[in-house]
């Protein structure tokens, strides 16, 4: 019946909301933030240039070990 549809939409839609939601409670924990990496602000964009730039890659986070000295 037409109601049988219900469940199937509801179960779908928990799951979907829980593969989404359940990133932060995990990311908090890891790193301390809600996000991994949070592009709101231009300082952010550029920050992760300059990892990319530095490291090779984006989601390697560089210190001041990355720099060279010469």
């Amino acid at each position: 019946m037409w109601f049988e549809q219900f469940y199937s939409g509801i179960i779908t839609i928990g799951f979907v909301a829980g593969a989404c939601y359940m990133s932060y409670p995990f990311n908090k924990w890891d790193v301390g933030r809600a996000f991994r990496r949070n592009y709101c602000t231009t300082r952010r964009v550029e920050l992760s240039k300059r990892d990319h730039r530095l490291t090779g890659n984006q989601y390697v986070i560089s210190g001041l070990e990355s720099i060279s000295d010469s």
